[in-house]
């Protein structure tokens, strides 16, 4: 059902036909566009909402309507399915990650290492509500969401694959990286120990009297420490000022394409 609000005046006051000021239709066009968005990033608000305070396998479409203000039919004009819906709540939160990772990386240098890269992406995932949600969920949530964004977002799923060779391959040119290995063992080990850190953390800190670190910062040092042992960081200072600015565009522009999906999403309807 189409929100009637969204498209017409339905204000008590009634302007006389010769007060009424003409909008051009490229304005009007734009307007309800902008509106259309708006919407739609109320719905992801709600969605992320619940999703943080429930976990995914609770929530109904009908009760991200309830929390959005807006009808079930309405979530469905933006939101084929719940499965594509929560995808884009996840879609959004990763499109941020991936701006901070790439703000990081203009920082510094020593930013665009894998150790570096690991440490960052493991403290601002656990700044972020939704993304720390997901890993803590169930298995299976994190399986349906893979599912359907290699259905819905396929050219984004692979644009992270490829920054993600490119970079390895960058890195092993300019001798940062072991070169005993080939690309893909390196890509397959970074993202095995990033993984496991990720989901063991909620397993490892609920048992009782097992060591654990103080603080993130200190379990992201040692994550940092597992990477840099295992991919045999090195090089020169020289040989890492001149991967700099590659490595650093190659995440830039990630994260222009994670922005690009997400309003690709924000602003597809299926109202005309």
């Amino acid at each position: 059902m189409v929100d009637a609000s969204v498209l017409v005046d339905t204000s008590p006051f009634h302007v006389p036909v010769s007060q009424e000021h003409t909008v051009a239709p490229a304005e009007q066009s734009m307007t309800r566009s902008a509106q259309r968005e708006q919407r739609a990033a109320r719905i992801l608000d709600a969605a992320g909402d619940l999703l943080v305070t429930w976990g995914y396998p609770k929530i109904t479409i009908e009760d991200v309507a309830r929390r959005a203000g807006v009808g079930k039919g309405t979530v469905y004009l933006h939101f084929p399915t719940k499965e594509v819906l929560f995808l884009v709540v996840v879609l959004r939160a990763q499109s941020a990650l991936t701006e901070q990772l790439a703000s990081t990386m203009r920082r510094s240098p020593e930013e665009i290492l894998p150790s570096a890269m690991a440490r960052s992406v493991y403290l601002s995932m656990g700044d972020s509500p939704v993304i720390s949600a997901i890993m803590t969920g169930k298995s299976e949530t994190l399986g349906t969401l893979a599912r359907t964004a290699a259905e819905h977002s396929r050219d984004l799923v692979s644009d992270r694959i490829s920054t993600s060779h490119a970079y390895f391959d960058l890195l092993v040119e300019h001798g940062l990286l072991r070169s005993d290995r080939p690309r893909n063992d390196l890509v397959y080990a970074y993202t095995s120990v990033m993984t496991g850190y990720l989901l063991a953390e909620p397993i490892l800190t609920s048992q009782p009297g097992l060591p654990q670190p103080e603080s993130r910062e200190h379990r992201a040092d040692i994550l940092a420490d597992s990477i840099r042992a295992t991919l045999g960081e090195g090089g020169t200072t020289d040989a890492l000022a001149a991967a700099w600015p590659k490595v650093a565009a190659l995440y830039e522009e990630l994260a222009r394409r994670a922005r690009a999906e997400v309003d690709r999403y924000l602003q597809s309807t299926r109202d005309t």
